[in-house]
């Protein structure tokens, strides 16, 4: 018998090589698909449009009155292309009114069962914690946590109206699990932590729950990613080797 003892399990030999699949050239439609089916996100337009590009219609909430023109007629595109329903709702995720108000609206109009929720709205405001203003901390908490939780609320609720299974996708952050060094980011962080939990709790609530339809809940958690949002955060000092 072999001595395992001394073998390095974490060594290339016992890593599965497989080669990668993603890339920024490549289409969401050769990776996966969402046919026959409705998907709630903010207006990102790479994600709106892996998502067209996949084969499901997609109901984008926001907050501004209307989407910006050039990133709109790109989403318009696509949707053209993949013959995909697109629509854009004007929405402060945190007024429970208006979510319940938005959802009723579009509701009807969907050809296909709502059966996806892609969350990835938030606020990141950063400062020492010294001088972090209360205001400020509250504010994230209301958009990153309260209303992340309305509307996945809001989308568990249709779905169990039309007996349909789903899945969600909350977009957290690994900075919810470590604490960045160098970068004042405490009133960030803690929703962020928060998501992850939150995502544990709906997950099995909504995973085992009789009475509704199986729900898949699943959370995200990347580092920085480079976005028109994240742009001149990561052009500050040193901020790349941190």
């Amino acid at each position: 018998m072999s001595n395992t003892s001394d073998c390095n399990v974490h060594g290339p030999e016992f890593r599965e090589a497989k080669p990668s699949q993603g890339h920024p050239a490549r289409p969401a439609s050769k990776l996966f698909r969402l046919d026959n089916r409705t998907t709630i996100s903010s207006l990102g337009t790479t994600l709106a449009i892996a998502i067209l590009e996949s084969g499901a219609d997609i109901v984008c909430l926001d907050i501004p009155p209307t989407p910006t023109a050039a990133n709109w007629n790109k989403v318009e595109a696509t949707a053209t292309n993949h013959a995909g329903q697109l629509f854009y709702y004007s929405l402060d995720i945190t007024d429970e009114n208006a979510v319940a108000e938005t959802f009723a609206t579009f509701g009807p109009t969907l050809r296909y069962p709502l059966k996806g929720l892609v969350s990835c709205a938030g606020l990141s405001l950063n400062g020492t914690s010294t001088d972090f203003p209360a205001a400020s901390f509250c504010r994230m908490l209301d958009i990153n946590v309260t209303g992340t939780f309305l509307v996945a609320q809001a989308t568990a609720r249709e779905m169990a109206k039309t007996r349909s299974t789903g899945s969600m996708v909350l977009v957290a952050s690994m900075s919810g699990y470590v604490s960045n060094k160098g970068v004042d980011t405490a009133g960030c962080n803690a929703p962020k932590a928060a998501i992850y939990q939150l995502t544990c709790s709906l997950a099995a609530e909504w995973g085992s729950r009789v009475g509704i339809p199986l729900i898949r809940v699943n959370s995200l958690s990347p580092g920085y990613i480079r976005t028109a949002a994240t742009a001149e955060a990561l052009q500050k000092p040193g901020m790349e080797s941190q």
